[in-house]
């Protein structure tokens, strides 16, 4: 992110003393004792994660693009850059053995996609890097800062975004990268705001509108909304634009042209005009609703994880890694070990990983050969 400057406010709360959260060191101390004991015991900061790194940069281009310091044009050469100066580093994409696109090829095309179709909103109401203090019912202070506000007309109203370059969230992934959303909220809320909307975009999907029929025996078309990732819209519409294509005239031999052309670019340029304009896309904006539910579980999570971590001392027992459990994934029970290989900034120097993934390794040779 760029450089901020110190708020009055924050910069009062530090002069006192107190101790200051935010809910991503609430979220490390929950995901693996052991990192949050190196980062904010022994103040080891560690190697950041390619993700971090990529998404800060894509952060930071689109603060400046709303703000009037860049422009979309800068956001395809600022990604390049930051692409080979993490190869320079040696900070690489995880393995993906599914076959197909690597996880690097697939996260390049996304987000080149997203570098290459962005257009800024224009809007005098936008602000970047909002500070946010929220005090919770026990006094603990949480700070952050929120990506994007859009100040509403109705005085102290406000939405709230939150950028994100990760795969969308599902399942109980919803409800714990909620948690984010609703602190900003509380924070706001707790300066006298009125938070009408939430929601995360998703900058590696759009939303697509389109008139199509639902079913092959559908005989009337009908308003379809789909939230694609962006490397799979041609192939995620092939059928429905194959069908548009049809009834417009266009034969078989030029239909299979034109379809792999979308399908190579993701692009609707390459399509007709009366077909391009049946498709509305958009940026992925997904909504997260605020529940009185969902502040009271954010405010138990942050309370109760506070009040864990200061009864635990300075004692490097007390601080134990995170367990390598068993979980389904393409169908075969393998370790959950995603975050300590990936998103973990100690993981060069954790023991407990390694000597697990030794463990694993020697798990394999012992395997038969027939």
């Amino acid at each position: 992110m760029g450089q901020r400057e110190v708020d009055p406010r924050l910069k009062k709360l530090y002069d006192s003393g107190v101790q200051i959260y935010s809910i991503s060191r609430i979220d490390t101390i929950n995901n693996c004792l052991y990192s949050a004991y190196l980062t904010y015991k022994k103040h080891e900061k560690g190697c950041n994660n390619i993700y971090a790194l990529l998404g800060d940069k894509i952060h930071t281009v689109l603060e400046d693009i709303t703000n009037g310091k860049a422009t979309e044009s800068d956001l395809l050469p600022a990604m390049q850059a930051e692409l080979d100066d993490m190869d320079a580093l040696d900070l690489t994409f995880p393995k993906d053995s599914r076959g197909g696109d690597s996880i690097r090829e697939g996260w390049i095309k996304d987000m080149t996609h997203f570098c290459e179709t962005y257009k800024a909103p224009v809007s005098d109401k936008l602000t970047t890097e909002e500070l946010f203090i929220y005090t919770t019912s026990k006094g603990y202070i949480l700070i952050g800062y929120i990506d994007l506000q859009k100040n509403l007309s109705k005085k102290d109203t406000i939405n709230i975004y939150d950028y994100k370059t990760s795969t969308m969230y599902s399942g109980e992934d919803i409800k714990e990268h909620g948690r984010q959303l609703a602190v900003y909220t509380m924070g706001k809320e707790q300066e006298g705001k009125t938070v009408k909307d939430c929601a995360w975009i998703f900058l590696k999907y759009v939303e697509v509108n389109f008139m199509g029929k639902k079913t092959v025996k559908s005989k009337e078309k009908t308003l379809i909304t789909k939230y694609i990732e962006r490397k799979k819209i041609g192939s995620e519409l092939e059928k429905y634009v194959e069908q548009d294509l049809y009834e417009i005239g266009i034969d078989e031999v030029e239909a299979s042209i034109i379809l792999d052309e979308f399908k190579r670019t993701n692009k609707f340029d390459c399509l007709p005009d009366e077909i391009k304009n049946n498709y509305n896309m958009k940026p992925c904006v997904y909504p997260y609703e605020i529940t009185d539910e969902v502040k009271q579980e954010c405010e138990d999570y942050i309370n109760n994880t506070i009040e864990m971590w200061e009864s635990l001392g300075d004692d490097v027992k007390n601080y134990p890694p995170r367990k390598f459990t068993k979980i389904q994934k393409n169908g075969k029970e393998v370790s959950d070990i995603f975050f300590c290989t990936q998103l973990c900034n100690h993981f060069n120097n954790c023991p407990y990983i390694h000597d697990y993934l030794d463990t694993l390794s020697t798990d394999n040779d012992d395997e038969d050969l027939f």
